[in-house]
């Protein structure tokens, strides 16, 4: 067992002045004004204490190397996993302490999980996708409804925590229009009551306007990227749906987040202005957004640049403690882990991290890494 004291804690929900928090093995016990007598206080001084930080939209097996399909194609699957493993501690070490890996080869992903000195990964194996389709290259191919529910009740029996459907094509594989939907309201329907029959949560890969309401009419968790791109090639946000998504509850895991002076492809850099918009129009709406990189599908996105998304959420007016919600317990709950991670609170896992100065008046700090405990190990 053993103590922290700093001069202000964010517990995932208010600011805290003066705080101690008390650790026993791999879970928060205690966060007051007093550790137990017996237990020696570490006093970090001028930090913020705060839980660790979520990215709910990763890919570890990338590197940003060039082209998705180039960027696995000539590896094997032990390089993939040890590639996947440097990339996790890198996270790691900007204070990043759960990932959600929404698509792998191989399930190489799982393998790495729960090793020593990575953070906590909820794993999806190869994204679900038309023949052909968005990151085919991936093997999650499915020709139509059984095989949907096939790769499901797969990767249920594989230990994968979360189901990823492409359900639109995407900027980066030119097979299929990023408007353009993959697959039918009838099979999308199918998937998401298959994988809720198994216990799995469905992210949905949605760029096009048409996939976007199919996705929400199916009912899935969370809405990956939410762009309203439209068959003219560009994003046109649309109202009506933006009602639907917070009607629906549904969260929109948006991509957010790149080092400064590095651009996107094309199509997404044209839009990038409008899509952040609406983003923001959702959340004025009362919509529930959170913060998914994509980190790996290139090189102004390696796997520690959540930090950077600060600049985009400010944009649209989410910033101080609101801020500092986003990636941590509004993470937490839709990346399906709230009752455990993204907050510091007795039974929590100790998931914290130590930020020079105070994040919720200065965004930047959160680039200011002091400390970092996952699971009550130090490893940074």
């Amino acid at each position: 067992m053993f103590a922290l004291r700093a001069d202000r804690l964010f517990d995932g929900n208010d600011m805290v002045e003066n705080p101690i928090v008390t650790i026993d093995g791999s879970k928060v016990v205690s966060v007051g004004r007093a550790a137990p007598t017996d237990v020696g206080v570490d006093d970090l001084g001028d930090v913020t204490l705060m839980p660790g930080l979520i990215d709910c939209h990763q890919h570890l097996c990338f590197d940003g190397s060039g082209p998705l399909d180039e960027q696995v194609a000539t590896v094997s699957d032990d390089e993939l996993a040890d590639r996947v493993r440097a990339n996790a501690r890198r996270a790691l070490r900007a204070g990043i302490t759960t990932i959600r890996d929404l698509g792998d080869r191989d399930f190489v992903t799982l393998a790495v999980r729960g090793e020593p000195g990575v953070p906590t990964i909820l794993a999806s194996g190869p994204p679900l996708t038309a023949r052909g389709g968005h990151c085919w290259f991936l093997g999650g191919e499915c020709d139509d409804g059984d095989a949907l529910a096939d790769a499901i009740h797969e990767r249920k029996r594989r230990g994968c925590d979360v189901v990823k459907v492409m359900v639109t094509g995407g900027a980066l594989t030119p097979t299929f229009p990023m408007w353009a939907s993959q697959f039918t309201a009838e099979e999308m329907t199918r998937a998401v009551a298959t994988a809720h029959s198994v216990g799995l949560p469905v992210a949905a890969h949605c760029h096009g306007i048409e996939g976007t309401a199919m996705a929400i009419a199916a009912g899935v968790d969370t809405i990956e990227h939410c762009t309203f791109f439209t068959p003219a090639g560009r994003s046109e946000p649309d109202e009506a749906l933006m009602d639907t998504i917070v009607a629906a509850g549904i969260t929109v895991s948006a991509t957010l987040g790149r080092l400064p002076n590095h651009v996107g492809p094309p199509v997404i850099e044209a839009n990038l202005a409008t899509v952040v918009d609406a983003v923001g129009a959702i959340r004025s709406r009362g919509g529930r957004i959170v913060v998914g990189t994509d980190a790996g599908i290139s090189l102004g996105k390696p796997h520690d640049v959540l930090p950077f998304a600060a600049d985009e959420l400010a944009h649209i007016g989410v910033t101080g403690v609101e801020l500092l919600t986003t990636l941590t317990s509004t993470a937490a709950h839709a990346c399906g882990v709230g009752d455990r991670k993204g907050q510091l609170t007795p039974g929590f896992d100790a998931d914290i991290i130590a930020i020079a100065g105070d994040p919720a008046q200065q965004a930047e700090a959160l680039q200011a890494i002091r400390a970092v405990w996952h699971r009550g190990v130090r490893v940074a």
